[in-house]
């Protein structure tokens, strides 16, 4: 079913999502309505041919199982990113189906001589050169977190301190951050500690992965509708007090990211839209530990839930304030550069804001979405490795004259407010505003 907009329309002339407005609002009805959008005709579209691209998934060593479920959609960015050699791209003729018969709805570009092409061949080369440790002080830091939160979870029923509650859910949204650069990888085991919070991370890989990160700030990024009416990013149709409205309820919606989102993989399972996995449970293996140390049941219950409303607090004040919403940042909606300039990797430049409280520290960026930048332009990189990738990065922003943005933590606070209550949108496109600086 298509929903005709009544609130945004997108500036960038991307139709106007089938099942946008949908009540649930989950990943699977969001992949659902690209099949009805992209024109893929029940096979995998990458640019404007189709492939049948079963038996490449079959081969895909560790391959995750959300690119499975994107049968039937427009898979253009999600390959042109998650494979950063040309050796999938040369394999794709053995797939090949037929020409699309429609133009695809997206408006973005990965032309050869453009910037995201040019900046990945450079990327590639320079990731042969680098150290792998960091990446396993990723892990190590991850597993750390994790130990942490629940550590803090026990003791806290143990000493029944709300404090080392406290102290656990912050630990918790930590550990879920983390957890975030393991999902965009193959398959981990440590992408299975995002489910300690009541979130499920197969949920996330295609909210996050595939939607926020690859049509990111558009009229197509879940994340963003899935907030609405809640809290309104877009520039549009927003209605006096309500816009000051957003600011003041917008803790409670952080309170209940992690609720809020158990309760749609329930709602999912039970009309079995998504299939059962035991990990959709994990959190709770963590309150059986409580009521086992404590030897109760009702205050290990009550201190479960306070560790996650603290932790889902906490994880939507950094993840709401990290990178994507200020005014200066583009929003679908606000005046886009001219065509020849829609290259996929300079809209994502055009749609974040790095933090220079954040860039520098291994800890920071990878519990804070930190490097963000280059982390949505490499999402399969670790975290660990992109501070290696700024002088490459840098040099191929300077030679397309793009710029990259930095900002304070405290900036991008007050811009996060300032774009909730914006109606009217921006006049001028995305351009180079200050000259670059070396980290």
């Amino acid at each position: 079913m298509t929903v005709k907009a009544t609130k945004f329309k997108s500036s960038l002339g991307i139709n106007y999502p089938s099942l946008r407005d949908d009540p649930l609002r989950t990943g699977l009805r969001w992949l659902a309505g690209k099949r009805a959008d992209d024109g893929a005709e029940g096979l995998w579209r990458i640019h404007d041919k189709l492939y049948e691209l079963t038996d490449f998934i079959e081969r895909h060593p560790g391959g995750p199982e959300w690119l499975e479920l994107t049968k039937g959609t427009d898979i253009t960015e999600a390959f042109e990113t998650h494979h950063l050699t040309v050796a999938p791209e040369n394999m794709l003729n053995k797939f090949y189906i037929r020409d699309a018969k429609s133009p695809r709805n997206s408006p973005f570009t990965f032309k050869n001589d453009g910037f995201y092409r040019k900046l990945k061949t450079n990327i590639t080369k320079k990731l042969a050169e680098i150290p792998k440790r960091p990446a396993d002080r990723s892990k190590t830091i991850a597993d750390l977190l994790v130990a942490s939160y629940i550590g803090l979870a026990l003791l806290a029923v143990i000493w029944k301190s709300f404090t080392c509650g406290m102290l656990s859910g912050i630990f918790l949204s930590l550990t879920c951050i983390a957890a975030h650069n393991f999902f965009h990888q193959k398959d981990n085991i440590r992408m299975y500690y995002f489910n300690f919070t009541l979130m499920d991370y197969s949920e996330w890989r295609i909210s996050h992965a595939l939607s926020h990160h690859l049509h990111t700030n558009t009229i197509n990024d879940l994340e963003i509708s899935a907030l609405e009416p809640f809290l309104q990013y877009l520039p549009g149709n927003k209605h006096g007090l309500l816009r000051f409205l957003h600011i003041v309820i917008s803790p409670g919606v952080y309170l209940f990211l992690f609720l809020g989102s158990f309760i749609r993989s329930i709602i999912s399972l039970f009309l079995k839209e998504k299939k059962y996995s035991p990990v959709i449970f994990l959190a709770f293996s963590v309150l059986g530990l409580m009521v086992v140390v404590s030897g109760e049941v009702i205050f290990p219950l009550t201190m479960f839930g306070f560790i996650q409303f603290t932790g889902s607090l906490h994880f939507g004040a950094v993840g709401l304030n990290a990178a994507h919403h200020h005014p200066d940042i583009f929003h679908d909606g606000d005046t886009p550069r001219p065509k020849h300039e829609m290259d996929w990797g300079i809209h994502q430049l055009d749609a974040v804001m790095d933090r220079k409280d954040i860039t520098g520290s291994h800890f920071l960026v990878l519990t804070n979405f930190g490097d963000h930048a280059l982390h949505h332009l490499f999402p399969t990189i670790d975290h660990g490795l992109l501070e290696y990738l700024y002088p490459t990065f840098l040099k191929t922003c300077a030679d397309f004259g793009i710029e990259w943005r930095l900002c304070s933590q405290i900036e991008l606070v007050k811009g996060q407010f300032r774009q909730l209550i914006k109606t009217d949108p921006n006049a001028e496109p995305p351009r180079p505003l200050k000259p670059f600086k070396s980290l």
